[in-house]
């Protein structure tokens, strides 16, 4: 019944488009008749405002449905130019119930109670009005076009209301993200806290995320995780982390993300959580952690650490392992390897057969040659760690991992440190020997 082109307006909440109404079912109404409905229609909204069943209905409800008719009324007069004023109301109307959290149902039983109770009084006093069923259907029809179209308008109003919301609400998680990760004042969290929506937790765990494909799918994620999702690897805040629920949440991001999770720490430590993702996610691209699952810090807290020293630790290993850089690459690598199995398997032969894929007097033969070129470091505890330490750094995750694989290529300036080639372009375990580390064991 009407129609839908549009003429612009703005009002208290930005420029919007209020259609046209269409006015042709008002003015099908017979001349005068309409004249001799109006009182009937003021004394009927009049009547709905001062409803004594007030338990039954709420008083705003009745507000509403006295308004409607009064508004109705006033377009019985001039419909083209008064129905500006009357879209502006409902629009307001609509914008308002959003704020509140509600949804339009109200509204709707209210502006059909009003229509109803307008029947209910004409229905009995037609004859003397003059109202046969010709005049009857006209207002009918005036009525269901005002009713589409005041409804329409309070729908445009509520949904405006619930996008303003909804981006406002995200506008202020992500600025949170950001106050959380970036050591914000303490004091001035538990407030930011509210306007995002958000409950603060006893502890939770940065998270950092690497695409795997240029194009990810957008995240999805419960309300209570934290996301910044504009930069090109997102940050995450997640509470209690360490969940199983939680685990499995993290666990679907896998087939397009790389997922690297901070240690859980007390909110306003996050920033140490953001510190040691960003060291783990680091470990990852360079290979040194496998990415097939979840990367928790926690998991990987030696290689961590370790990696944390990598510059005194090669200075250590050109003490350390320089008997092996007289060897031929190749060897010197195979024993390095070796060697490091070893010092986890607590110098079990068998043991570390069977995680190199070799037989235990292989295993025995190269421990021999090991002691020959180290001497007492091997029987000496501190210096079996610190060899263990040296070794871990050299070689990252056990042999076999798949982590390179996993890892989507950087663009833009990646060039790789100078010390860090060099220990990829030298021999192993001292200089003169150019070659590059070999990725098995044999």
């Amino acid at each position: 019944m009407s129609d839908r082109s549009s003429v612009p307006r703005a009002d208290a909440h930005g420029p919007t488009a209020v259609p046209r109404f269409d006015t042709r079912p008002f003015e099908a109404i017979r001349p005068g008749l309409l004249d001799r409905i109006r009182p009937y229609v003021a004394l009927i909204a009049e009547e709905l405002a001062a409803d004594p069943q007030a338990d039954a209905v709420s008083a705003e409800a009745r507000a509403w449905a006295a308004e409607s008719l009064r508004l109705f009324e006033t377009l019985t007069r001039d419909p083209g130019r008064a129905w500006p004023r009357v879209a502006a109301t409902y629009r307001e109307i609509g914008h308002g119930v959003a704020l509140r959290g509600l949804d339009l149902g109200d509204l709707h039983t209210a502006l059909h109670r009003g229509a109803r109770a307008v029947w209910r009084a004409l229905v009995p006093v037609a004859e003397s009005l003059d109202l046969d069923g010709a005049a009857l259907g006209a207002i009918a029809e005036a009525q269901f076009a005002y009713l589409d179209a005041v409804l329409a308008e309070a729908a445009a109003g509520h949904a405006a209301a619930r996008t303003g919301a909804h981006e406002l609400l995200h506008r202020r998680r992500v600025r949170l993200v950001g106050r959380l990760l970036d050591g914000a004042d303490p004091r001035t969290l538990p407030e930011a806290a509210r306007a995002a929506d958000w409950r603060v937790p006893a502890a939770a765990a940065a998270v950092l995320l690497h695409p795997r494909a240029a194009e990810p799918r957008p995240l999805l994620l419960p309300p209570d995780v934290l996301v910044d999702p504009a930069l090109p690897e997102p940050r995450l805040i997640v509470p209690d982390p360490d969940g199983g629920a939680r685990a499995r949440q993290l666990r679907a991001l896998l087939k397009e993300w790389i997922v690297v999770q901070g240690p859980a720490l007390p909110v306003p430590r996050l920033p140490e959580s953001l510190t040691w993702a960003r060291r783990a996610l680091d470990l990852v691209r360079r290979g040194k952690i496998a990415a097939d699952g979840v990367v928790r810090c926690m998991d990987h807290v030696p290689l961590l650490v370790v990696f944390a020293a990598e510059d005194l630790l090669d200075h250590a290993a050109d003490l350390r392992l320089a008997p092996l850089a007289g060897l031929p690459p190749a060897q010197a690598d195979r024993l390095a390897r070796t060697l490091l199995v070893l010092l986890e398997c607590n110098f079990n032969a068998t043991e570390a057969g069977v995680r190199l894929c070799v037989h235990p007097q292989t295993i025995r033969f190269r421990l021999r040659r090991l002691e020959e070129l180290l001497g007492t470091d091997l029987h000496d505890p501190r210096g079996c760690l610190e060899l263990e330490m040296i070794l871990r750094a050299r070689y990252g995750e056990p042999a076999g991992s798949d982590s390179a694989k996993l890892v989507r290529p950087r663009t833009g300036n990646t060039r790789t440190p100078p010390a860090r080639n060099a220990l990829r372009t030298q021999h192993p375990f001292g200089a003169g020997h150019a070659t590059t580390l070999s990725a098995g064991i044999s």
